[in-house]
């Protein structure tokens, strides 16, 4: 007698699928038990999960956490595993089960962040790249699929784990971009060629503490976000990948609830023998229907920007990153919330004076059809600046003019200091400087990456230390001095490290010194002890 494949495999809520650290060493765990744990604080980490994908579990944990409590209008994190196995479940409207099960072999029915698909496209679904042996590895579904180099290898996880596709699932699902026809990207997000930070001010890294705190902040966000205008509907879809898609029909916002953990993939998994498999089919739209918002959808992570530039189509838009990553700059902006709407996830609680807190940022940015890298940074923000920070526009300004002002004396000092000296000295010391060499552009493009690391790493620490009442005129006398010293050693640098003609040795050192006091004289009168500084080398 032949034994029949069972309907699902890999249920979430029962079996234990996930590899936790916790206080009693590593476990293996179902969803509702890693969430009580979590109220606990009592998990260390995650094995099986990649970087990248850590803050895209997290948001996810702390939306289902939040539909759950947000149906029971209640508001503490900390509950039983029975408690959220039964939530988990009433968020499937009656389907049950199959809609927390990895694997499902019938296709018109959910499964976790798989949508059902009509029974006439099931022969369009093909192995994920086309490839039997490619669609084994986890990571060849993965948001850095295209990447140049993020140390995270491409179809390297064959014969991956369940937990290797439950995390893959959620990163997919809910952090990716357009990547080529049929393939359409998230509603969080501002167009398809944009990134999702997540950005969120924490008390502690750990990942329960960090939880609970989120869960908390987020259904006070939630109650914000269903007073705007956006049309959510507060017993809404949260579990997006229950309804069927036939990759022709998008969903509209009053359909779901303000947390609703969405897809944008028709993907799904199927089990051979011991190999799991993924297959994808084409869709011709986006599944949530809100492109015309910019990425603007109430998503508690997500910072607005209210410069758009010259976009006269854009009154506000998703935070998006460019290919520079997590610049001062924007992440000066984010901590004084300059020309930012923030959300509750980047306010701190009224319990958390007198601690250290922390701005997080993390982002996957992408271009057209590429991911251009993973960043992620932390702003340690002291108590005895919170009060400034966290308090009104007015009380903020002394200390956000100074880091407007020191942000543009690090462009002065790099592009019209040490830029010019640099290429004094690379050219040979002429009279002339020509910024079009493609050569000498290189070379100074790894000289300007290593002057912003300098400066980059003392910005916020420096800003800290200025003392209250602030003296505008005396904090950036200082801060010039302090570029000054990195952009000497960057200098000095050059001359150790890049080619030069020897038969001009002397004069295009002694002209490059010339070039840079000069220069730092006119740009930066302030510093007038210029004469007696160290000499370059």
């Amino acid at each position: 007698m032949t034994r029949s494949k069972p309907e699902r495999e890999w249920n979430l809520l029962t079996e234990p699928i996930l590899r936790v650290v916790t206080d009693q060493g590593t476990r293996h765990m179902n969803l509702p038990e890693l969430m009580s744990l979590l109220g606990r604080d009592e998990i260390h980490h995650y094995e099986g999960i990649q970087r990248h994908q850590e803050d895209a579990f997290h948001v996810f944990l702390s939306y289902l956490a939040g539909a759950i409590l947000a149906r029971q209008n209640l508001a503490d994190p900390v509950q039983s595993e029975e408690f959220w196995r039964q939530g988990m479940r009433d968020l499937t409207q009656g389907i049950g089960d199959d809609a927390w099960s990895l694997i499902v072999n019938d296709f018109t029915r959910p499964a976790f962040m798989q949508p059902p698909i009509p029974p006439e496209d099931h022969a369009r679904l093909k192995p994920l790249g086309n490839d039997n042996v490619f669609a084994q590895a986890s990571d060849a579904m993965d948001l850095l699929v295209t990447s140049k180099n993020h140390d995270v290898k491409r179809a390297t996880a064959i014969r991956s784990t369940p937990d290797n596709w439950f995390y893959t699932l959620v990163s997919v699902q809910t952090m990716s971009g357009y990547y080529g026809s049929g393939k359409h990207g998230i509603s969080r997000m501002n167009s398809g060629y944009g990134n999702r930070p997540i950005v969120e001010l924490i008390r502690s890294p750990r990942p329960g503490i960090r939880w609970q705190d989120a869960v908390v902040r987020l259904l006070a966000h939630r109650q914000n976000v269903l007073a705007e205008t956006y049309g959510f509907d507060p017993r809404g879809l949260v579990l997006v990948w229950l309804e069927i898609w036939d990759g022709n029909t998008s969903l509209s916002l009053s359909r779901l609830d303000p947390l609703y953990i969405e897809i944008c993939r028709r993907i799904r998994l199927r089990k051979e023998e011991a190999c799991i498999y993924a297959f994808e089919v084409r869709s011709e739209c986006m599944r949530i229907a809100a492109k015309e918002l910019n990425g603007v959808v109430g998503d508690a992570w997500m910072p607005i920007d209210l410069d758009t530039g010259k976009s006269k189509s854009k009154d506000t838009q998703a935070l998006t990153f460019s290919e520079q990553g997590l610049t001062p700059e924007k992440l000066r902006r984010i901590v004084f919330e300059d020309k930012l709407r923030l959300t509750a996830l980047q306010k701190p609680l009224p319990t958390w004076q007198g601690r250290m807190l922390w701005m997080t940022v993390s982002v996957l940015v992408r271009g057209q059809g590429k991911t251009e890298g993973f960043h992620e940074q932390q702003v340690a923000i002291p108590p005895e600046k919170q009060p400034v920070l966290f308090g009104s526009k007015e009380e903020r300004e002394p200390l956000s003019q100074l880091s407007r002002s020191a942000i543009e004396f690090a462009g002065r000092m790099e592009h019209r200091v040490l830029k010019p000296a640099v290429f004094t000295f690379l050219q040979g010391g002429g009279e002339g400087i020509n910024y079009d060499r493609a050569t000498v552009n290189a070379w100074w493009s790894r000289l300007s990456k290593r002057f912003n690391a300098f400066w980059s790493g003392e910005y916020f620490p420096w800003l800290w230390s200025v003392p209250e009442p602030i003296d505008q005129e005396a904090a950036l006398k200082d801060w010039a001095e302090r570029l000054k010293g990195f952009a000497v050693e960057v200098l000095n640098e050059a001359k150790d490290t890049m080619p030069q003609h020897s038969g001009r040795r002397f004069r295009s050192r002694s002209r490059t010194e010339l070039v840079f006091r000069g220069l730092l004289r006119k740009n930066f009168p302030q510093s007038k002890e210029v004469e007696h500084a160290k000499p370059i080398a």
